[in-house]
């Protein structure tokens, strides 16, 4: 495995392919790259693979929640909530 990039914001990794087949064992694997470079556990991460002459490369991101403008004004109006 090679960790081509690793931000808060985004992982890249290449392995071999088929390597990460199993989505547990995926994230396992990009929370270990996580942990490696420094960068704090995202709670929940998204995964997109693509497979190239017997490389697999990972694109990992952390999922970030979208809260509408109307819900947010409820919330800031309803912090007790």
């Amino acid at each position: 495995m090679t960790i081509h990039i690793a931000t808060p914001e985004l992982v890249v990794l290449e392995t071999e392919s088929g390597e990460l087949t199993d989505s547990n064992k995926a994230q396992m694997i990009i929370r270990s790259a996580l942990e490696v470079k420094g960068i704090e556990q995202w709670s929940s991460i998204e995964i997109e693979d693509f497979t190239y002459q017997g490389n697999q490369l990972i694109f990992a991101k952390p999922v970030k929640v979208f809260i509408h403008d109307i819900l947010a004004r409820l919330i800031e109006y309803f912090p007790d909530i």
